[in-house]
């Protein structure tokens, strides 16, 4: 590495002939605005100009010499692109102006000695290679075709215009040369790189200050840096420009990698260990394949989450891929991109992938309208993604849905990540405030459109109550309800219909039969048919409603589980520890080791018994493997400890006898009822 105070006019750039400075297609476009950073270098020449000052620092240049030939030298540009790009723009507006007033020779030397390599082969010709993004507005006004770039939106163009009006004011005020000769003493520190050094970390070192890059950009940066500009764009329109179409947006690309590297390693990361996660990964996957298949890997998969989310398209798994969309939940986004990936290659045909998404989705619904808690599955997908690989290697494709049935209902029926049963969704429903269910609109047409093979479009219309939310006298002497009784019944799913959003307006207060005369522009309404044909509107027909309706929900998402057992039918080995608020589940391994479930609960104390606890401690917690809610501190995702006992000390603190303090299925010490197994 060689680093060096000079001049940004005079030497990084003037003395640079025979180079061209290129901005990766890593970096960021052009984002300096023109009245905040592009103002700002302006007002500091201006200051030299008036003697305020002798000469002004604006900061390191950090490049890498990629590639050197007889003719020409690539300078990859790590850091300063922003600025450097600016001076560039000034240097085209200086040649401009000086055409302009007459001074040719003025014009013809900036040319030469700061904007072009006059020997050069044509793709070197100018000093500057903008991003890709950007290379059309600099490319015009590099060759001077100002009148092609009127009306544009660049940023490029638009700095470029606000730099030649100032300038021209300037040199009104000053001269041509005292502007020249004030931008020759804008200096920076050149930092040249050399093969020895990291220029991915010095970039990482960088940018850890300032405007903070996504994972995404260090991941795009990571792929792409010490690599020659062909090779970069030749990766960037084949792959990053596709990502960028399904993930415009670099926090949803950023989300979409967390995702794509749980369906790899089966754990789903926190997003700020999310760029060093994949750094790994892409070593790892480097000795067994070429970047080309990694690269094409991670688009295939993306092009996967596009279906699962984004696409707009008719699909041919239907009704269940629609609902999937609708429900917009990303937690199963491992899991799903991994059987439309075996779907892909051939290994499961469609039908089975429409029962998996839709056995997906009667999950996540039911869990929903069973009001249990998110936060148990959040990272739940990666593991149950792991399961049914390991169940499948051994069992084959043939009964791939039976074993996703297995791994999402039958294996999680003892842990926090179980599938409500249609008694445990009845009980919870029946009594719930559904009105304030974000999804309660969505099951109302689920409802009515269920197997009709002509669809009713229900998105004209919307929840309305039948026995109104606010009480009058006429409701509160046909239930014969207390203030509080009237507030619980009011919000029942059977008090909800779906009404057209002009009569919902109309309907307000009213008596019930007034009610149903205008619900009669519903009437054809399978969910409405019933109402109309009833006298009046009383808490048991609420009561029976809501019934009839969960009865509807539970047939539509059925529970069913596995027909046959994938479990290690030698014994059961899940296990439990229960010691006043600590209620925790895990797995006792053949090798005795012990898988913490998500869900479990552990007593965080702030100064547990020794450093190792409280390292590992602070270490899952900053890696989100366990979270803290409501004062709850629980397992996300499952976690393994090497033995009962290291699992028992992390969970309630202190050195304990592990074999003691798990219990298995039947509530008898593992020591007494699984330890023999281990001795034989």
């Amino acid at each position: 590495m060689e680093a060096s105070p000079m001049s940004l006019f005079e030497n990084f750039i003037k003395e640079a002939y025979g180079s061209q400075y290129v901005i990766p297609v890593y970096q960021r476009n052009y984002s300096w605005r023109k009245h905040k950073q592009v103002r700002q270098l302006l007002e500091d020449i201006e200051k030299i100009l008036l003697g305020e000052s002798k000469r002004h620092f604006i900061g390191a240049m950090v490049y890498v010499i990629i590639k050197t030939d007889f003719i020409v030298r690539e300078r990859a540009v790590v850091d300063g692109q922003q600025r450097l790009v600016t001076m560039f723009l000034i240097a085209h507006a200086l040649r401009k102006i000086s055409s302009d007033i007459g001074e040719t020779e003025i014009a013809n030397i900036i040319s030469s000695s700061y904007l072009e390599n006059s020997n050069a082969k044509s793709e070197y010709r100018f000093r500057l290679k903008p991003a890709v993004s950007d290379d059309d507005a600099y490319s015009l006004i590099a060759e001077q075709k100002f009148e092609e770039l009127k009306g544009t939106d660049s940023k490029i163009y638009e700095s470029y215009c606000y730099i030649e009006n100032a300038l021209k004011e300037y040199i009104k005020k000053f001269s041509l040369m005292a502007v020249i000769n004030a931008i020759r003493e804008l200096y920076v520190v050149r930092i040249e790189l050399d093969e020895n050094d990291n220029a991915q970390q010095i970039f990482e070192s960088i940018n850890s200050t300032g405007e903070k890059l996504t994972a995404a950009d260090l991941i795009r940066n990571y792929i792409m840096m010490n690599k020659d500009n062909d090779k970069q764009e030749t990766i960037y329109y084949a792959y990053w420009v596709e990502l960028e179409k399904i993930f415009p947006e670099s926090k949803s690309m950023e989300e979409y990698f967390r995702f794509y590297l749980a369906a790899k390693d089966y754990l789903l990361i926190s997003i700020k260990d999310l760029y060093d996660s994949f750094k790994e990964y892409w070593k790892r996957k480097k000795e067994e394949c070429t970047e080309k298949e990694i690269l094409t890997d991670i688009l295939v998969y993306a092009k996967h989450f596009y279906r699962l989310y984004k696409s707009k398209n008719v699909d041919v798994l239907g009704d269940d891929i629609e609902d999937f969309r609708k429900m917009q939940s990303y937690m199963p986004a491992p899991f799903a991109m991994e059987i439309l990936e075996l779907n892909r290659k051939k290994l499961v045909n469609d039908l089975q992938v429409k029962d998996i998404i839709r056995l997906l989705n009667t999950y996540l619904i039911r869990r929903y309208i069973a009001g249990q808690d998110t936060s148990a599955i959040t990272r739940l997908f990666p593991t149950l993604l792991k399961n049914l690989i390991i169940i499948i290697t051994k069992y084959g494709f043939e009964n791939i849905v039976d074993i996703c049935r297995y791994v999402l209902i039958d294996d999680t029926r003892q842990k926090s990540t179980f599938m409500p049963d249609d008694e445990q969704v009845t009980q919870y429903l029946s009594s719930t405030n559904a009105y304030v269910l974000q999804l309660t609109k969505w099951l109302f047409d689920k409802m009515e459109n269920h197997q009709n093979a002509i669809k009713i479009d229900t998105s004209i219309l919307s929840i309305e109550h039948i026995m109104p939310q606010t009480a009058n006298d006429y409701w509160q002497e046909i239930t014969g309800l207390s203030k509080d009784d009237y507030e619980a019944q009011v919000n029942k799913l059977g008090n909800l219909t779906l009404a057209a959003k002009s009569d919902n307006s109309k309907m307000q207060n009213f008596e019930f039969e007034y009610k149903k005369s205008i619900l009669k522009s519903t009437g054809h309404l399978m969910i409405n048919e019933p109402i109309l044909k009833e006298t009046s509107w009383t808490v048991e027909k609420i009561d029976k409603r809501t019934h009839d309706l969960i009865k509807r929900i539970l047939y539509i998402f059925p529970y069913e589980k596995a027909k046959c057992d994938y479990s290690d039918k030698t014994i059961n080995r899940h296990i439990f520890l229960n010691r006043a608020e600590i209620v925790s589940s895990g797995y006792l391994h053949e090798d005795q080791k012990v898988t913490i479930y998500a869900g479990s609960i552990v007593r965080y104390l702030t100064s547990p018994n020794g450093s190792y606890l409280k390292d590992l401690r602070e270490d899952l917690l900053e890696k989100e493997i366990i979270m803290c809610e409501n004062g709850i501190y629980k397992f996300t995702q499952e976690y393994t400890f090497n033995s009962p006992s290291a699992a028992a000390d992390f969970i309630i603190g202190g050195s304990n006898n592990g074999w003691d303090y798990w219990k298995d299925i039947k509530g008898q010490s593992i020591n007494d009822a699984l330890r023999k197994l281990f001795n034989k």
